[in-house]
C-alpha cells in the first residue's frame, strides 16, 4: 500500500516516529513516497540504502552470521524506530539480515526521489547522523549487558520491551511483544534453558506473569532495581554463572 507523507497524520505511531522526524522537512508529497509492507514472523526484510525504514507495529530483529555459520541477534528495533541505516553508509556487513521477529510485524520504508534526496537538508543529515551514533551508543551498553549476571540481562531486556510498549503506558500490567525465546536468548548471550529458568523465578516472585507469548509486567521497579546491577565484579559467583548461562 502506498501512502504520501501527508497520510502519517494518521498514524498512531507518529508521536515517536523516527521515519517521521527525519521527513519531516519534506512538505510536499512529490519526490517522497512511503510504502507499508507486512511480515509474518521469521519473514526476511529487504534493505537497500536508497530508503529509510521503520517499524510500524511489531518488532524487527537483525541477525549476523558469522564465518562458523553461527547466527547471532544483535539488536531488536521497536515501533518507531529506524532500522537498516547500515546500508546508507560504508559500514555495510554481508552477513548482516533483518527480519520479523513477531507476527505481524509492519514496516514503513520511505523513499526519495534523486530530486529530493538533492534537497534534503543539514538537519536532514543531522538527525540520520544522530540515529546512527544511537546505534554505536547501544551497541556499546549492549557489551556492558551481556558481560552482567543472567537475571541482570533478563531485568534488563524486559525493561528494554516494557519502555518499547508506549501503547499501553499506565497500565499496572503491561504485555510484552511475544518474541521467540531462542531469539531473546541469542541477544543476551544465554541458553535458551536459562532464559525459561529465570522467568520462572521471576514469575515465583510476582515480577512477572503469563506464558512467554503473553507475558506481562507486574513489578516495574523491581525489575529496573535489578537491571541497575550491571556491571558485576568478575569474581562473583552470579558472573560466573551468567558467563556459562
Amino acid at each position: 500500500m502506498l501512502r504520501d507523507l501527508h497520510a502519517c497524520g494518521g498514524c498512531g505511531k507518529q508521536t515517536v516516529c523516527a521515519l517521521l522526524d527525519a521527513g519531516a522537512e519534506f512538505p510536499q508529497p512529490q519526490g517522497v513516497e512511503i510504502r507499508q509492507q507486512e511480515f509474518c514472523a521469521d519473514a526476511p526484510i529487504d534493505v537497500d540504502g536508497d530508503c529509510l525504514l521503520a517499524v510500524k507495529s511489531g518488532v524487527v530483529k537483525s541477525v549476523c552470521r558469522d564465518a562458523q555459520g553461527n547466527t547471532r541477534v544483535l539488536a531488536f528495533s521497536f515501533a518507531g524506530d529506524l532500522f537498516g541505516l547500515e546500508a546508507m553508509t560504508d559500514a555495510a556487513h554481508g552477513e548482516l539480515r533483518h527480519g520479523a521477529a513477531v507476527s505481524m510485524t509492519t514496516v514503513c520504508r520511505m523513499r526519495l526521489s534523486p530530486d529530493a534526496a538533492r534537497r534534503a537538508s543539514p538537519h536532514f543529515c543531522d538527525r540520520l547522523s544522530a540515529e546512527l551514533a544511537a546505534r554505536l551508543r547501544d551497541n556499546f551498553a549492549h557489551r556492558q549487558i551481556v558481560a552482567a549476571a543472567a537475571p541482570v540481562r533478563m531485568a534488563h531486556w524486559l525493561m528494554q520491551c516494557l519502555r518499547a510498549a508506549q501503547a499501553q503506558r499506565g497500565a499496572r500490567c503491561l504485555s510484552l511483544p511475544a518474541i521467540a525465546r531462542a531469539d531473546m536468548a541469542s541477544y543476551l548471550h544465554l541458553r535458551a534453558e536459562t532464559v525459561s529458568r529465570i522467568l520462572s523465578e521471576f514469575r515465583r516472585k510476582g515480577w512477572v506473569r503469563g506464558p512467554l507469548h503473553r507475558l506481562e509486567v507486574c513489578d516495574a521497579e523491581a525489575l529496573a532495581h535489578l537491571a541497575r546491577g550491571i556491571g558485576v565484579k568478575s569474581g562473583s559467583a552470579s558472573h560466573q554463572e551468567a558467563m556459562h548461562g
